[in-house]
């Protein structure tokens, strides 16, 4: 007896998979990848995170330093200060996010070493989240701002949110810089790998303007200029660090 072409007669001749049905069984497992990973994930507060992102204050330390000759080298270390912030707390804006804290809630964070204090207060969950937040630190500075964060926009394996700070950060001798940021918060379904890109712009009381560019690859490109002239440029990674080289200033400028 032959039991393949029995076999062929009971269940018919094998046919292929359509492109429908392909592209069904990718999205089934798709589905299942970010199910496994969101359940099986560390669950982060978003408050909780910009709390512990906004301790890391050695960029303002080094900022205070930088005064009052330095006024350029200043604004660069703060709005690195920032971006650094921004690229932090994004991991608690994901797929990984924990339960918000509910509106009205003050979140406290204190620093063992430099005494900082940071304190974050939810004002709103929906439609935006809504975050105002403020960090004292002791002989250097303060920083106050309010965080928006935006609904997911589903695009391909990369969802995004926009999340915009506010800033004004006022440092020892007067100094004070205020920064806008257009970031977004992107993550991909299957790797949970969270991305921070977009743009910044800082302008501080002593006449020196930043603008700098995260790109989606996280490279970080951008300027500081006084009047028309450029007197620094950034360059570097988020994941790797961001630096500032300032250019010598002619005499008088």
């Amino acid at each position: 007896m032959d039991i393949s072409s029995s076999d062929s007669n009971l269940y018919g001749p094998l046919k292929k998979p359509t492109l429908a049905q392909i592209g069904l069984l990718a999205t089934g497992i798709l589905s299942a990848a970010v199910i496994a990973r969101y359940y099986g994930a560390r669950k982060f507060n978003g408050a909780e995170r910009l709390a512990e992102a906004l301790l890391d204050s050695d960029r303002l330390h080094d900022a205070a330093r930088s005064l009052p000759d330095a006024s350029e080298a200043a604004l660069a270390s703060c709005t690195i200060y920032m971006v650094n912030v921004a690229y932090r707390a994004a991991e608690g804006q994901g797929l990984s996010g924990g339960v918000e804290d509910p509106v009205g809630y003050s979140r406290t964070h204190r620093h063992p070493y430099t005494h900082a204090v940071t304190t974050v207060l939810t004002e709103a969950n929906s439609p935006e989240h809504l975050l105002t937040y403020a960090v004292n630190i002791p002989e250097v500075g303060e920083v106050r701002g309010t965080r928006r964060v935006g609904g997911l926009r589903v695009t391909g394996l990369s969802p995004a949110r926009p999340a915009p700070d506010t800033v004004q950060i006022t440092l020892t001798d007067g100094y004070t810089t205020q920064l806008e940021t257009d970031f977004e918060i992107a993550e991909y379904l299957v790797t949970g790998q969270t991305r921070l890109y977009g743009a910044a712009t800082a302008r501080d009381n002593m006449g020196n303007v930043c603008r700098i560019n995260v790109g989606f690859d996280g490279v970080v490109t951008g300027t500081v200029t006084r009047e028309t002239h450029v007197i620094g440029r950034f360059e570097g990674k988020l994941s790797t660090g961001i630096t500032f080289r300032q250019y010598e200033i002619p005499p008088g400028e």
